[in-house]
């Protein structure tokens, strides 16, 4: 995806302070330039040379001007910047009539002012101003010299054409140093608002979508994406090929240029891929569109918890620079410290929804859970189910097997729930040996079915002590309510499934209610 910054006029990041103390110099020379004319100009006349009376008609037209640029326009150069060429061929027009009415000896003063007028418009608009007035002044000489005196000597013709050509590359030499300076300003600004958003991203994702606006407004680029090492495998969360985002891609890292960079912690730089690269047992592939990358950048991403890489590419050899490379580096080295805060984040944030022994969600986080399911529901109509779950006679297995036992029950108990259930439903520790699943999407009939499961599991399960002995696993007894069928409050719902967990204990422990003829009656009934 080819992206570059934006170019930087000037007149829109100039303030009238900014514009006047950056021309000022400028300025006050042609006004020197122009009393140095109308000086010389007197001078000649008080000697009895009558055209000196040019040199003072031109050189106060020249003051007169520069004063009105310099009281009107730069109060508002985004305003005059439309009217820039008009400005440019009226000084040229001026100026080369300046360069015939003004006597040979003055001529170089003339030079001096178009030089710095054409200066003055780099900086303050744009180089077409500048060559228009160069080309305009040059235009109007020749012309009035045809016109007016045409046996125009050969050195002065020369003259002005080689000064005119010397005015053009000039000017072209000045508007590149500014175009390479205003760049690598874009640039700093760039990292400074990379460091700053990223400094403040606590969240993986977000550090994603800083990584890319700042591919999108730093880099040009054809692809880039950023790589984490997970399991022997490079995931890329961020991948743009092309200006197509591919996502959930997964790459090997044996043997490639990502791989590389990894396992070497070392930036590689490749500016020509059509030249043999002296990278031992690295071969290239594909991903993404299916074209061939041209010129090819990475860096790596560590820290204590991550390993990855940001990388960027182009079909086209040679499109990057040792700038862009420091650039990649600078922000990979940011992205690295973003993204180890995000680990640490997620790892707390995780930690406080978690019961700390079973590693289920904890019963504040659970409560959120079934409010937001809740909310699915109603959005999709749609069903959710509530198990409670309990161990029957917990107290008394604690005092005859010990705490530690005990703990691995809990355990062991949440264990079996999970591998009976799908990774979009939940589980949660309600309190003590009580605990909750949640089945978003689903039908009294299949929960019940779920419940027998996890039933015939656990009472088929022992544990071992310290010693080795055995030791019988207790059982448990299991209450279920259906989302919104049977209520459309999660208090009630809540409620529902406790008391039905209570009457499941009277029933003799070990059992699940409601049975099901309940079920079969609801879904009878139009529900479910």
């Amino acid at each position: 995806m080819n992206a570059w910054m934006p170019r930087l006029k000037t007149p829109a990041h100039l303030t009238e302070s900014e514009a006047r103390r950056l021309l000022t110099p400028a300025g006050i020379s042609i006004y020197l330039l122009a009393l140095f004319l109308i000086g010389d100009g007197i001078y000649q006349n008080i000697f009895g040379d009558t055209s000196g009376y040019r040199s003072i008609v031109f050189g106060g037209i020249f003051f007169l001007m520069n004063s009105i640029f310099y009281f009107f326009a730069l109060k508002k150069p985004t305003s005059f910047a439309k009217h820039q060429n008009g400005i440019a061929i009226l000084d040229g027009f001026i100026l080369g009539a300046g360069l015939w009415i003004v006597p040979d000896k003055n001529l170089l003063a003339i030079y001096a002012i178009l030089l710095l007028i054409a200066l003055i418009f780099v900086v303050l608009w744009e180089r077409l101003a500048a060559f228009i007035l160069i080309l305009t002044t040059a235009g109007t000489s020749i012309l009035f010299l045809l016109l007016i005196d045409q046996n125009l000597p050969r050195p002065l013709a020369w003259e002005r054409a080689n000064f005119t050509l010397m005015s053009l590359i000039l000017v072209e030499s000045v508007s590149r140093l500014m175009r390479t300076m205003r760049f690598r300003i874009q640039r700093l600004e760039t990292i400074n608002d990379f460091a700053r958003k990223i400094a403040t991203s606590i969240e993986a994702e977000e550090v994603i979508k800083v990584v890319n606006e700042a591919f999108q407004k730093a880099i040009q680029a054809d692809s880039y994406y950023l790589g984490i090492l997970e399991e022997g495998k490079l995931s890329l969360p961020l991948f743009y090929d092309d200006g197509e985002h591919f996502s959930n891609q997964n790459i090997p890292i044996e043997g490639t240029l990502s791989g590389w960079v990894i396992q070497q912690q070392q930036p590689l730089f490749l500016p020509d891929l059509r030249q043999k690269t002296d990278l031992e047992g690295v071969r290239l592939i594909i991903i993404g569109k299916q074209r061939t990358s041209l010129s090819w950048m990475g860096v790596p991403i560590t820290t204590n918890h991550i390993k990855g890489i940001l990388a960027v590419a182009s079909y086209k050899p040679n499109a990057f620079s040792r700038t862009d490379m420091e650039l990649l580096e600078n922000l990979g080295q940011q992205a690295a410290l973003a993204l180890d805060n995000a680990y640490h984040h997620e790892k707390v944030e995780k930690q406080a929804r978690l019961d700390s022994l079973t590693q289920v969600y904890n019963h504040g986080y659970f409560l959120k859970i079934l409010e937001q399911e809740a909310e699915k529901c109603k959005i999709n109509n749609t069903s959710m189910g509530l198990i409670m779950l309990d161990i029957d006679h917990f107290k008394q297995y604690n005092d005859n097997y010990g705490h530690l036992a005990g703990d691995q029950v809990l355990v062991q108990i949440t264990q079996i729930i999970a591998s009976h259930i799908k990774d979009s439903d939940s589980v949660g520790r309600w309190g003590g040996e009580e605990f909750c699943v949640l089945l978003p999407d689903t039908t009294g009939s299949h929960i019940l079915e779920i419940a027998r499961r996890i039933q015939e599991k656990v009472n088929t399960m022992a544990l071992t002590d310290p010693d080795g002995r055995k030791l019988p696993m207790p059982t448990i007894s299991q209450g279920i309510a259906l989302y919104p069928d049977e209520t459309n409050q999660i208090i009630k719902l809540v409620d529902l499934a406790d008391k039905r967990l209570y009457i499941a204990k009277e029933r003799g422990r070990n059992q699940i209610e409601p049975q099901t003829q309940h079920w079969e009656k609801l879904a009878n009934s139009g529900l479910h």
